[in-house]
């Protein structure tokens, strides 16, 4: 065991004025008593003191005749310390190991969720892909339109105009007779015109017997048409009273007429009044074609036979409310020809 001057700095050795105080009753723990070291707190104890058994002294005092080098003691109150510094050491690193579990947890849930966040991205993309492209389809339709109607703002559309009666004509004698009935449309509204005031003269769709296809007239200004077009009623006095004219209007301007009509005939069937109805109001479309626009106006008299969506714009530009029914018919279909050359694909 060790010596209990053992730790006796060398004056202190030589002078035995050190003390050694026992840590339990207090007294000097002399050389030659018997007495251990606890290594925790450094302080020594006498066995009695500390009833400890003789064979654990001796095991603890003679390692090198039982092999316990390296073997230490630690007193009572060092131990209940070191239990308790055991259990908050045990404390922190569960809490260690909890944190390292909910880390390594987070981590994972971090690369789910980046991984979620990938595809929400992808997903994003190809739904802006799609938003684009259909902006682009849809810019496309309205730059299409605007190109339409701007190359059409100078044409006007004759329909029952006749067409040359000669079946191996060629095709220049059908221009020349196209463009003469032209002229003398123009000449019977008292238009002044000449044959170099006319762009061009064309008939549209293919023929089919079933009356003479719809002739195109371009004009040099937008200017000219709009007077063709004013004075197209007149048309009733002249021997061309069969001829009607009307502006050349795209597939989508006859489309929103088409929804102007629908739309006064819904007004007249949920949003007429009972004040409306006393003074005999409804709904109708009037206007040039290209021009159509939504009017509350009186219904026709009984009897009238104009048709009461016109309102009260008399005959009109180009209406045939004078020919007969068959004529009426003819004139329907030969629109409808002219009809199918700018509808889209899936209306024709």
């Amino acid at each position: 065991m060790e010596d209990a001057d053992a730790d006796l700095p060398p004056t202190q050795k030589q002078t035995k004025q050190a003390k050694f105080p026992c840590i339990r009753c207090k007294k000097n723990v002399a050389k030659n008593s018997k007495s251990v070291k606890c290594h925790i707190c450094q302080q020594w104890v006498h066995v009695e003191c500390e009833g400890m058994p003789p064979e654990l002294y001796n095991i603890l005092a003679n390692p090198e005749k039982y092999g316990t080098c390296g073997m230490s003691w630690s007193c009572s109150s060092c131990q209940a310390s070191a239990a308790k510094v055991l259990e908050v050491v045990n404390a922190y690193e569960k809490r260690i190991t909890d944190v390292e579990t909910r880390v390594t947890t987070g981590e994972g849930k971090m690369k789910e969720l980046g991984k979620e966040m990938e595809k929400m991205k992808d997903g994003l993309k190809e739904r802006d892909d799609k938003i684009d492209q259909k902006l682009d389809r849809k810019e496309k339709a309205i730059f299409d339109e605007l190109r339409q109607r701007d190359s059409r703002r100078m044409n006007v559309i004759m329909h029952g105009v006749g067409e040359i009666d000669k079946e191996d004509a060629a095709g220049s004698e059908r221009r020349e007779w196209d463009r003469a009935e032209c002229l003398a449309i123009l000449e019977a509204l008292r238009m002044g015109m000449e044959d170099s005031d006319i762009k061009f003269s064309r008939r549209l769709g293919e023929a089919s017997g079933r009356g003479p296809r719809p002739l195109c007239v371009g004009f040099f200004s937008d200017g000219e048409r709009d007077k063709v077009l004013r004075r197209a009623r007149e048309l009733d006095k002249t021997k061309f009273k069969e001829v009607s004219i009307c502006a050349d209007l795209t597939w989508k301007q006859r489309e929103e007429e088409a929804d102007l009509a629908k739309e006064a005939d819904r007004r007249n069937e949920r949003e007429l009044t009972e004040e409306d109805k006393s003074k005999n109001l409804k709904w109708a479309v009037v206007g040039a074609k290209g021009q159509k626009r939504l009017v509350k106006t009186a219904a026709r008299p009984q009897g009238d036979p104009r048709p009461l969506r016109g309102g009260w714009q008399g005959r009109g530009r180009g209406s045939q409310h004078r020919q007969t029914m068959d004529d009426r018919r003819g004139l329907r279909r030969a629109r409808s020809e002219s009809d199918e050359r700018s509808a889209p694909p899936g209306k024709k």
